[in-house]
């Protein structure tokens, strides 16, 4: 479900109408965040890292009401909930994209998911579906060959899209700390940094209460 937002009283109609004239409206930020109470968690439950942390980052991005933020029609509305639509890599070197749907429970996330991973291996090419493509997703990919500081995403800037993109990298360790490269690209006439942080500490808030 999704709500229209009433742009006349909207406290970031300047900004939206501002940013949405530029060439590239999109800003991306990258950093290293604390992941440390996320990966003990995650391997105390023998669960799959990547799901697992996919369905962590999906989660804070759902409690950051910015990021359920679109413009559709040129016009920006707001989703109930978001989900993801992520790279999933093949054995012979290509990749297709998924789409899995966020449910709160992680199980349940996981069987689902799983299922979709199946999917897109068992397929060549990119695997396109009318999920894949849908507007209320985040676009993920995970990098675990190497760590990276800077990373650019790829967009599509004069189709209107505005779908956020979060790459993560190879997880590393530093005096007993595990570190997680995090790449964020997200339309400035939707968001600012201060957004982006808000969704960083959600990072950090949930952490607490594994």
């Amino acid at each position: 479900m999704k709500q229209s937002i009433d742009i006349t009283h909207w406290n970031r109609r300047e900004h939206f109408e501002f940013f949405s004239r530029f060439d590239d409206p999109f800003f991306g930020i990258t950093t290293l965040v604390d992941f440390t109470k996320a990966y003990e968690h995650i391997k105390a439950h023998q669960h799959s890292f990547f799901l697992s942390s996919v369905h962590f980052l999906l989660k804070c991005a759902n409690e950051t009401e910015a990021f359920r933020l679109r413009i559709e029609d040129g016009k920006p509305v707001r989703y109930d909930t978001i989900h993801v639509s992520p790279t999933i890599g093949r054995e012979d070197g290509t990749f297709g994209f998924g789409f899995f749907e966020y449910h709160d429970d992680i199980d349940i996330f996981i069987r689902n998911a799983e299922k979709e991973i199946e999917r897109v291996k068992k397929g060549s090419g990119l695997s396109v579906t009318e999920n894949t493509w849908r507007p209320d997703v985040i676009r993920y990919s995970a990098l675990p060959w190497f760590a990276f500081s800077e990373m650019k995403h790829a967009g599509s800037i004069r189709t209107g899209d505005s779908v956020p993109r979060i790459s993560t990298g190879k997880l590393t360790q530093e005096n007993g700390r595990y570190k997680l490269p995090l790449s964020i690209t997200v339309h400035h006439g939707l968001m600012d940094g201060r957004d982006v942080a808000e969704f960083l500490q959600k990072i950090e808030y949930h952490q607490h209460f594994l």
